[in-house]
């Protein structure tokens, strides 16, 4: 079964300061701004970016559910 792909569709990570957390690395889906996964360090956030812009899982489904989220932008 062949699925259209959009292209809009890509990953990025965004550094945030959080108070008492310090700095953490933010995975976030656009056109949608949905955080997608949080990361302490930036490396392991680059590889979540990397694995969903090649493969991108949820394109299909217009993108990650929101139940599954951590929040929007």
């Amino acid at each position: 079964m062949l699925v259209k792909v959009n292209k809009n569709f890509h990953y990025e990570k965004k550094m945030s300061k959080r108070n008492n957390k310090g700095v953490r690395w933010l995975v976030i889906e656009r056109p949608t701004g949905s955080i997608v996964a949080e990361e302490v360090f930036e490396d392991k956030a680059q590889e979540v970016v990397d694995f969903q812009n090649k493969h991108k899982v949820w394109v299909a489904h217009g993108g990650v559910p929101t139940y599954i989220t951590l929040g929007k932008i």
